[in-house]
């Protein structure tokens, strides 16, 4: 392990209910496209492990999984769930979770079938850990080829259809509205989330936090798609390489109308990981998905290496050397999965990041 110090619209039920075992967790395979809807998540209601309401009154509800349909202001369904292990007068953290590319299809019924269903089985784990959990239902349509989860650039250009520009944003207003909410009911929460994320929401978990650094207290990303953007504008070795999203954030400020909080950045954990097997979903193979000009994989290739396991583990030295604080893992033996081991290393690191944020406050 490389280590660095600082320390709709409708109410519904559907889907799989049992909370699995640790040990079944993993990523999910790419379902076919199906023709899109912009409903809420609608079928049967089966028996489920958990209360599950869509009455967002019921927010503050310790126990019950709350559905929030998209509306005016925030424009993507998603869910909140409260542990009744959370002590409202202790110092209490909101984790973003759940996020997911599983599925590119237009119907949103689907995907958010699928957050739904990801939210139930995190519950136990929310439970566990003493987090307060908020699952966003990003949309990735197949007629709008837009990576949204992903941050690929087109999401921050002003032509691109409002659905999937700027997802970051809209996970902002979720998680103001439910801090506001939090708080209104007597929960101490800080202002810091923990966000996590593997494969497609890897790529989210570790871009936001570049995007957002003054809002994230820790992240946790696996595979991220085969790279990390790094908090850099230039790379400086025997030359001088500007750093373009989503390579660096050179052109940050140009895209998104303000410069990157590099301070900011340099106080988030981080905690890195991938299988030395996970070689096969990687997003540096070609142009235009995530990555924008055969000039940025070449780059990425020639600097940190060919193979998504390498790759990581460069950019994460990289980041060690330059005084961030990153904690890279690389699983053996394992390909693209999210395994039990990765589920709780990093819950233990949410959990000590926790236990160092509280005892600062006591001091």
């Amino acid at each position: 392990m490389l280590q660095m110090g600082q320390t709709g619209r409708h109410a519904f039920a559907l889907g799989i209910c049992a909370i699995y075992a640790l040990a079944a967790l993993e990523a999910y395979p790419h379902p076919p496209v199906r023709a899109y809807t912009r409903t809420g998540c609608q079928g049967h209601a089966r028996r489920t492990c958990c209360p599950i309401t869509s009455d967002s009154t019921q927010i503050l509800t310790p126990g019950t999984l709350v559905f929030h349909p998209a509306d005016s202001a925030i424009p993507y369904h998603w869910f909140t769930y409260v542990p009744e292990s959370a002590d409202p007068t202790e110092r209490n953290f909101i984790w973003v979770t759940g996020l997911h590319g599983n599925l590119m299809t237009d119907d949103y019924a689907r995907i958010t079938a699928e957050s739904r269903e990801m939210a139930v089985r995190r519950s136990a784990m929310a439970e566990q850990h003493k987090l307060i959990m908020l699952v966003p239902v990003i949309p990735r349509p197949s007629t709008n080829t837009v990576y949204a989860v992903a941050f690929d650039w087109r999401v921050f250009l002003d032509s691109t259809d409002a659905l999937v520009r700027r997802p970051d944003l809209k996970v902002n207003m979720m998680v103001d509205r439910f801090t506001e909410a939090l708080r209104d009911h007597g929960y101490d929460v800080d202002r810091r989330v923990f966000v996590n994320g593997f494969s497609a929401a890897g790529m989210f978990a570790q871009r936001y936090s570049l995007l957002h650094p003054e809002r994230v207290l820790a992240v946790a990303a696996g595979q991220c798609g085969g790279f990390m953007t790094l908090p850099e504008a230039v790379h400086a070795d025997t030359i001088i390489h500007e750093m373009d999203w989503p390579l660096g954030v050179h052109d940050l400020e140009t895209l998104v109308g303000y410069g990157f909080n590099n301070e900011a950045y340099r106080s988030v954990a981080q905690f890195i990981f991938i299988g030395d097997q996970d070689t096969a979903n990687s997003t540096v193979g070609r142009p235009g998905e995530v990555i924008r000009t055969q000039s940025q994989i070449d780059f990425l290739g020639g600097t940190f290496g060919d193979r998504d396991p390498a790759r990581l583990e460069n950019q994460a030295k990289y980041l060690i050397d330059k005084g961030y604080d990153v904690t890279f893992r690389l699983y053996v033996g394992v390909g693209h999965r999210f395994t039990r081991e990765m589920w709780e290393e990093m819950l233990s690191f949410f959990d000590g990041i926790r236990e160092r944020e509280v005892s600062l406050r006591a001091r």
